[in-house]
């Protein structure tokens, strides 16, 4: 295993910051294409196209380039959804990490390997929380594919909730969709639980794309699951 350790974020992790993110975000495409095939509605679609022109034109090619096309389509949305949202990301809080996080009550670290930023993570407090709870909500949890398995999600993770905890909040709250199988099998295992399911759009709706929010409750004896 691979020594690490994690420390704040500095202005010189900024480039390697973005490629960690933006590289991570992207990954997630073809888990949520995988599940738009894997949807009922999807298969009903597919199989009704395909039917319907065997019947009028006679042509299981052309059917099977019907749905060929559409199954395309599909992957471009898919792609675009992605693609967006990365680009939206970096125009927004991480192009300037130090200002979004760092100056506004939050925090952003990185874990390092040798002389290289292998993971990510930050938090803000949240603007309006219920009435009577202090929260922290955690951003941009990334590592590096060629890193991971080493507990380095895991501790980023830690460093956020030991953070919330000095600093006096009550809660730790994130978002994550449905496909981040890896980070949704760590949040569990760590003992967050969901609280609230919605989804940004109509057609991240329609494709059964939702995001989760989660919440750790932290006791006043709290110590870091590990």
């Amino acid at each position: 295993m691979t020594p690490y350790h994690i420390r704040q974020y500095q202005e010189r992790d900024h480039k390697r910051a973005l490629e960690l993110f933006s590289r991570g975000m992207k990954e997630h495409s073809s888990a949520s294409f995988r599940r738009i095939l894997t949807l009922p509605r999807t298969l009903l679609t597919l199989l009704g196209i395909l039917l319907t022109i065997v019947l009028v034109y006679g042509s299981w090619l052309l059917a099977t380039l019907c749905c060929l096309f559409v199954l395309l389509c599909l992957r471009l949305f898919d792609w675009l959804f992605w693609r967006n949202y990365v680009s939206t990301s970096l125009q927004a809080d991480m192009a300037d990490i130090t200002k979004s996080y760092l100056n506004a009550r939050g925090s952003f670290w990185v874990a390092e390997s040798g002389d290289q930023v292998v993971g990510i993570v930050g938090c803000l407090p949240v603007k309006d929380p219920p009435l009577g709870r202090k929260q922290l909500q955690l951003f941009r949890l990334s590592v590096s594919s060629q890193h991971r398995g080493q507990g380095i999600a895991k501790a980023l993770v830690r460093t956020v909730l030991q953070f919330a905890r000095d600093q006096g909040y009550s809660d730790v709250v994130l978002e994550t969709s449905i496909v981040q199988y890896s980070a949704l099998a760590l949040y569990q295992a760590m003992g967050f639980r969901k609280t609230d399911e919605y989804f940004i759009s109509i057609f991240t709706r329609l494709m059964s794309f939702s995001v989760l929010r989660f919440t750790y409750s932290l006791p006043f004896d709290w110590e870091p699951r590990m």
